[in-house]
């Protein structure tokens, strides 16, 4: 398991993570944390790099929010717990490989359903569902607003650092819906259901599924 200690630097309180596989990851203290995006992936290998990208230009999107933090992790697990520990509000984003729906497709996945995304749902590392129950169970704030967001993949399997045509369509409308979530107010960000999770309707897969291309 990782370790973590914390460090000060003008003033503000940071968090400083080993990840159990190598590298750091370092957040704001838990009392002064503003929101946060995530975006997860691979950028060398395909469309696995779709969370990246959409954070890269959502940090010049929000450049200008200092209420916001954007951070790109090539992980989740402990490392996605240090990042997200001490928020209100949170938004991620990652590459979903569940081959139910087109390249392309914008899937807001329900949080108890993690099945299809790379890294929230990973064989090597903690699963979101844990991340969040292991962060409450230590007594620490945990976002009380997540939306996530999967962007179904064409491949991610090959070396390859661009995206492919559907995928890099698609970032562009999440960056946007990202950036609207996060300009919404807190009370109204939860009780709405476009930035909840949204669970399929029985017998339908493709609930709360939308075409970059549509």
């Amino acid at each position: 398991m990782g370790s973590a200690a914390q460090h000060r630097e003008s003033g503000q309180e940071f968090l400083t993570s080993t990840h159990p596989f190598g590298g750091t990851v370092t957040a704001p203290s838990p009392a002064r944390a503003p929101d946060v995006v995530v975006g997860l992936g691979n950028e060398i290998a395909g469309d696995d790099g779709a969370g990246i990208a959409a954070a890269r230009i959502l940090g010049t999107v929000l450049a200008d929010r200092t209420d916001v933090d954007v951070v790109p992790l090539p992980w989740a697990g402990f490392a996605l717990l240090d990042v997200l520990r001490g928020r209100n509000r949170a938004a991620i984003i990652d590459c979903l490989t569940t081959g139910k729906h087109e390249p392309g497709s914008i899937v807001h996945i329900d949080e108890t359903d993690m099945a299809g995304s790379v890294r929230l749902n990973s064989f090597h590392d903690i699963s979101y569902p844990t991340v969040m129950a292991l962060g409450r169970e230590m007594g620490w704030q945990m976002p009380a607003t997540i939306a996530i967001w999967g962007i179904e993949a064409e491949t991610c399997h090959t070396f390859r650092e661009q995206l492919s045509p559907s995928v890099a369509a698609a970032i562009h409308e999440v960056v946007e819906e990202v950036a609207a979530y996060l300009s919404t107010p807190l009370d109204r960000a939860a009780a709405s259901q476009h930035h909840r999770p949204i669970p399929p309707a029985e017998g339908n897969e493709t609930s709360g599924v939308t075409h970059a291309n549509a």
